[in-house]
């Protein structure tokens, strides 16, 4: 069987090489640079020499000509933060927070605000999440480059590949064409994501030496989730973009989820589920508000300080957790796991 490689997605990809070289290590040197990703030097001097006439990268210090580096000392070259902004969406359970970040990783504002999605419809849902990246975009938008790209992490069930929210805790709506509207009040690529896969993506991309090829990471926080690395990859299903660690069953019939269904891991494991289990409440309801860090925080610490419901609740988020792994181990083998989340501050109270 024959393999074609195009020419174009070669160079794309020699070209997103040398880009995640930089990003991930700070400035280098083109004699750097084409140590650590492998290509040749001339591959390196045609790529970062495109990409600074785009105004993708700028060199520290003056005075080398590009394309004539014999005889001249060497400068690092660095992305520009200028080049473009990226904006960052997170959509929860009532809350809408927006980060905008310059071309060289840098965060250069964020901006959080309270929203009732849990009863918004889709079009109400997408003009609230679109006014909220308006109004930051907006306050900076005379010392920021272009606008690139959004990216939308969300709990929930996403089909990444139409960027589409197909259901989430935090909207009783469904099938919301969240990254259609981005894309069209912004002209920009759009994509969505389950939250849990961007943090495995991120922590892949930041360290992929330290979590290697396979590794779970596991989200502890209002909700739980999961992402997974597989073999170098992220997995995912047919059209669901993650794996729902946190909507496995564990106690069949038992306390009510956020997604409606009963006895899954979240519902016992989850900040707002610990919550009810210390407080009493009762496993048929789920409160309208999510417990604040601050909150989960005093809890843990009551925990800590006494045999009583608040360490019961923690034991039984644990167990719980410890479950869902064990099952999940039958499946894959057992793999590293990463804790990630404002839960990580609690992970003392759940690790027996």
């Amino acid at each position: 069987m024959s393999i074609f490689v195009r020419q174009d997605d070669v160079r794309r990809q020699n070209q997103f090489g040398v880009l995640m070289a930089l990003r991930r290590r700070g400035g280098l040197s083109r004699t750097d640079i084409s140590a650590v990703t492998g290509l040749s030097a001339s591959t390196v001097t045609v790529i970062t020499n495109r990409l600074m006439e785009q105004g993708a990268l700028i060199a520290e210090g003056v005075g080398e000509v590009i394309g004539q580096r014999r005889g001249r000392p060497q400068v690092r070259l660095f992305p520009n933060p200028a080049h473009g902004t990226v904006a960052v969406i997170v959509l929860g359970l009532n809350t809408v927070q927006v980060t905008i970040a310059d071309y060289a990783g840098g965060v250069i504002g964020s901006l959080f605000e309270r929203t009732p999605t849990k009863t918004m419809n889709a079009e109400a849902l997408n003009s609230a999440v679109i006014s909220t990246v308006a109004r930051l975009l907006a306050k900076h938008g005379a010392d920021i480059g272009p606008l690139l790209r959004i990216t939308v992490g969300v709990e929930g069930i996403v089909d990444a590949d139409a960027s589409t929210l197909l259901s989430s805790p935090a909207t009783e709506a469904s099938e919301i064409p969240l990254g259609s509207a981005l894309e069209k009040e912004f002209g920009v690529d759009v994509e969505v994501y389950n939250e849990s896969n961007m943090i495995a993506e991120a922590l892949h991309w930041k360290a992929p030496d330290r979590y290697g090829s396979d590794f779970a990471a596991v989200l502890l926080s209002v909700g739980v989730g999961m992402g997974l690395y597989l073999h170098g990859k992220l997995f995912s299903g047919v059209r669901s973009s993650a794996v729902e660690f946190g909507h496995m069953c564990y106690e069949p019939d038992g306390a009510l989820c956020r997604c409606g269904r009963r006895g899954c891991i979240e519902a016992y494991a989850g900040g707002y589920g610990i919550w009810r289990a210390a407080h009493g409440g009762d496993p048929s309801s789920v409160t309208e508000d999510d417990p604040t860090d601050a909150a989960m925080s005093d809890l843990a610490a009551r925990a800590r300080a006494a045999d009583g419901p608040e360490r019961k609740a923690f034991h039984a988020a644990g167990k719980a957790i410890g479950t869902g792994l064990s099952n999940l181990f039958t499946i894959f083998d057992p793999i590293p796991l990463v804790f990630a989340g404002p839960g990580v501050s609690m992970l003392d109270l759940m690790m027996e």
